[in-house]
């Protein structure tokens, strides 16, 4: 049932992908009109999370701002699927990168790079990124549990030179690639929901208390490993722009969590300039602070 069921997905995202650009977002707002209006996928969930990071708008702003939102998630879906049929060529034109050179300067110089982005733009886009660098591309994922879309999602990073590699492995691949001297290059979104029992570090985002992961930190640290932020912009529907800001090249002349507060703050200020090119269908303040503080209380007079 797993493989029929691919089979039909994989046949219409093929016949999507010879249709033009502009008859694509047709559909794409077809698509918006059932997920919003009829489905109402995760109506609720976005509406709370924009009234909790804008209390200052009102209503009809935030409703607005939603609106948007899923017109752009529709885009993304639509968009990322074909992505598994298109060529070089057609990919870059929409994807752009002004200065891949960023990276060449560093790769000279044989350091490791971690690279942070978040769940703004198509951020399934990136996976081109090895058409544009000298670095070996490890792209961080969660497997699929249907083994036939886990398949082509791996191909669909795998054919523009990114190597997937599972969540659980990561920190092994690239302890590894240190180790044998090999400069690779490790994407990772950095807005994920840490698990509750996981949280080390909280902070203010978009004016809410937020947990963070801080893999990335640690992983720097380290391995001594540069850290760029991908900055990815929506330049028009269908057109993407990257812009590679390095936040350090030396991460322990850098304070502890400096590192991490850098690349929220520039996602922060993504997301307030452009709010409807976020994730906000991602339940991202499920966990609340004060439970946290209270259960690490009870730990500790417990131990």
């Amino acid at each position: 049932m797993k493989f029929l069921g691919y089979i039909l997905v994989r046949s219409i995202i093929w016949l999507l992908h010879l249709l033009p650009q502009r008859i694509l977002y047709i559909f794409s707002d077809i698509l918006f009109l059932f997920i919003y209006y009829l489905a109402g996928y995760r109506r609720n969930v976005v509406l709370k999370n924009l009234s909790m990071a804008f209390p200052e708008h009102d209503k009809q702003k935030r409703r607005k701002i939603a609106r948007g939102f899923y017109h752009h998630f529709c885009d993304v879906i639509l968009e990322s699927a074909v992505a598994h049929f298109l060529s070089e060529k057609q990919v870059l034109n929409r994807i752009s990168y002004i200065n891949p050179e960023l990276l060449e300067n560093i790769y000279k110089k044989g350091k490791l790079v971690i690279g942070v982005s978040a769940h703004y733009g198509n951020w399934e886009y990136l996976s081109s990124l090895g058409l544009v660098t000298d670095y070996t591309v490890f792209g961080v994922y969660k497997p699929l549990r249907n083994k036939y879309f886990d398949r082509m999602i791996r191909h669909n990073r795998e054919k523009f030179g990114v190597i997937p590699v599972p969540m659980e492995q990561i920190v092994r691949k690239m302890i590894s690639s240190c180790r044998d001297k090999i400069p690779v290059l490790s994407i990772f979104l950095s807005d994920q929901r840490p698990v509750f029992q996981n949280i080390q570090y909280w902070t203010r985002f978009l004016g809410l208390d937020t947990p963070l992961y801080l893999g990335t930190e640690k992983l720097a640290r380290k391995l001594n490993a540069a850290v760029v932020y991908f900055k990815l912009r929506k330049i028009r529907r269908g057109k993407y722009q990257v812009e590679f800001e390095l936040i350090c090249e030396d991460p322990s002349t850098l304070e502890p969590y400096e590192l991490t507060e850098a690349h929220v703050r520039i996602l922060e200020k993504q997301i307030t300039e452009e709010p409807g090119y976020w994730l906000w269908s991602h339940r991202r303040w499920k966990h609340s602070i004060e439970k946290y503080r209270r259960e690490r209380e009870e730990n500790l007079n417990n131990t």
